[in-house]
């Protein structure tokens, strides 16, 4: 189930940009793994035999624009709150996609997060590969799954 995580997560990450959020994302052909982005959002799915984590980093640019898209407003009527919870949405929509894909009933959803990126960004140095994307040729954010045995 988690070997084939990449083309699942791809297609549930376009399909709620896209319908959700009014921005429709292009992947790259590998995640470099040397960008920094601002903000990070992630989502576990638990169940007695361990943990998926999937983590979403993205621009403060795109995640404001995504944001003032979701709630129908300008973008400088974004504030700082708007824009973390819209994070959180969108990383629960994505886990939530990613379960009903898997449709094993075992693993269950658990809380977003959300957090600026400080400068020394660990996490994403621990991550195998990394799907980076763009909105219109632009680098703005990129995802990743983790498994963590129990």
């Amino acid at each position: 189930m988690v070997l084939e995580w990449e083309p699942v997560l791809k297609d549930v990450i376009s399909e709620i940009l896209e319908t959700m959020f009014f921005a429709m994302v292009e992947f790259q052909d590998c995640g470099r793994g040397d960008r920094c982005f601002d903000y990070e959002s992630e989502i576990e799915l638990q169940n007695h035999e361990g943990r998926i984590a999937i983590s979403l980093q993205l621009s403060e640019e795109f995640a404001r624009m995504i944001t003032a898209g979701f709630l129908g407003i300008e973008e400088n009527q974004v504030k700082d709150e708007d824009l973390q919870d819209s994070m959180k949405e969108l990383v629960n929509m994505i886990g939530g996609g990613y379960h009903a894909r898997i449709n094993d009933a075992a693993w269950k959803l658990g809380i977003p997060r959300v957090w600026k990126i400080g400068p020394d960004p660990m996490h994403r140095a621990q991550a195998p590969v990394w799907l980076d994307f763009s909105f219109f040729e632009e680098p703005v954010g990129s995802a990743v799954l983790s498994y963590l045995p129990s």
